[in-house]
């Protein structure tokens, strides 16, 4: 599979550098940790869709839309949280903004919740619920 370049003898097979690239200053530092863990985590050849920064269980994290799942990831030192959500039927997503920040729930039938929230772009968190729901059907 391709990779597309990141720099000079560096590549970006999930396409997270250069989602990283297009955020503002505060929310790659932010995430930055997160997104280390997040790379951790992808499969070989999964590639990322929508990459947002946000918090997760209360530390910095980021979540990402693949072509496969969501991701939900944060830098909680020496533990991190990592979630995974497989798309299908029945899993919903409900989402709350004012002029600051957004949150979002995403609820299986099983009622597990997974609450991300204060993300640092508002426009991401809608078009990651639109991504979402298409796929959810």
């Amino acid at each position: 599979m391709p990779t597309a370049e990141a720099g000079p003898g560096l590549s970006d097979s999930h396409g997270v550098g250069a989602a990283v690239a297009a955020m503002g200053s505060s929310a790659r530092r932010a995430g930055r940790y997160a997104f280390a863990v997040l790379l951790a985590t992808l499969d070989s050849g999964e590639q990322v869709e929508i990459l947002g920064q946000c918090r997760f269980l209360g530390n910095d994290g980021v979540i990402a839309l693949t072509e496969r799942r969501l991701l939900v990831a944060n830098a909680r030192e020496w533990d991190p949280d990592v979630v995974a959500i497989n798309i299908q039927p029945g899993l919903t997503v409900q989402g709350w903004q004012d002029e600051k920040s957004a949150a979002l729930v995403f609820s299986n039938p099983d009622g597990d919740d997974i609450v991300v929230d204060r993300f640092s772009d508002r426009s991401v968190a809608m078009r990651l619920v639109e991504g979402y729901r298409a796929r959810v059907g």
